[in-house]
């Protein structure tokens, strides 16, 4: 992708998008152990209906019009009532402080995206940071809602290489007990929404790769080069680099726990391939040749240039 001329305004945000399993998390929170980038976590401002329920329609059944007298009072009501979808909203008490999100949402006219901007707002203020940011505030098919609401914003879209998300995304929801049929039944699923996930995330990065605020970042760069790639990425952004950036927290893992460890582990980069059977990879590359090329993943080894 191309470079933006010119200092950045302070109120454009950075959003991360992409699927999941993708390292959006880490990069997140290797960008967060700089003194000024924020992001909150995932929103679901807009999600397809056969995903989840997401913030505008809930917003609409619960809260009705934001144009209504007493709509700020009822949309806090039902924010901080755990409700809402997402890990984000059920810790609304200790992510947003809710006095300052009142006064922020009285400023303007109350709509969707002035909630959204005065969450981003908030969250930064109360944690001392002057850069704006939310990793996947949307499910990507909406990013078009985004560059509307924010022209000017940085887009970072996530990647990895298919046959490790797949491995991840089956991974993170099976349990020990599980019968065969059951963890048959969850592999399929996940089978089925990491396909679709690829080929939608492959034409996105083909609609928005040739735009100066677009960046694509691939998981395996951040992991076997993360200096490398987080200055690059930070040049990006216009963002000062920090050391600190290459030890962040590390938790969430499908594959065990990591909580309380810092650093990067690049056992990750080869777990798939301990995972997946011969058929799997077969598969997952004969589906998606034009996407992976698109990635940059060029062989079954997973390894290329991004394009």
């Amino acid at each position: 992708a191309g470079r933006m001329s010119g200092p950045r305004k302070p109120a454009s945000p950075v959003f991360i998008i992409g699927g999941s399993r993708t390292g959006s998390e880490m990069l997140k929170t290797m960008l967060c152990e700089g003194p000024e980038q924020d992001f909150v976590d995932e929103l679901f401002l807009f999600c397809p209906r056969w995903l989840h329920p997401d913030l505008d329609s809930m917003i609409q059944r619960h809260v009705g019009s934001l144009s209504a007298d007493g709509a700020v009072d009822r949309l806090l009501e039902f924010l901080y009532s755990g409700r809402p979808y997402g890990w984000f909203w059920a810790n609304a008490e200790t992510q947003l402080d809710r006095t300052l999100l009142a006064e922020r949402l009285r400023e303007r006219p109350l709509s969707l995206q002035h909630l959204f901007d005065a969450v981003m707002r908030t969250h930064a203020e109360t944690r001392g940071k002057t850069r704006l940011g939310a990793k996947f505030p949307t499910h990507y098919a909406y990013t078009d809602r985004l560059l509307e609401w924010y022209p000017d914003c940085r887009l970072l879209h996530t990647v990895r290489e298919p046959k490790a998300v797949y491995a991840s995304q089956g991974a993170k929801y099976l349990s020990p007990g599980d019968s065969a049929l059951s963890r048959g039944l969850t592999r399929f699923k996940q089978f089925v929404h990491i396909n679709i996930q690829v080929s939608w995330t492959g034409r996105l990065h083909r609609q928005l790769r040739d735009r100066p605020n677009y960046q694509l970042v691939r998981y395996e760069d951040m992991v076997g080069s993360p200096e490398e790639t987080l200055r690059g990425v930070c040049d990006f952004l216009d963002l000062r680099f920090d050391e600190a950036m290459l030890s962040p927290k590390r938790y969430g893992s499908s594959f065990g726990r990591t909580a309380g460890a810092r650093g990067v582990d690049d056992r990750s980069l080869e777990r798939w391939r301990r995972d997946l059977s011969p058929l799997t990879v077969f598969l997952m590359d004969a589906l998606h040749p034009v996407a992976r090329r698109r990635f940059g993943y060029h062989d079954a080894n997973g390894e290329g240039g991004a394009a």
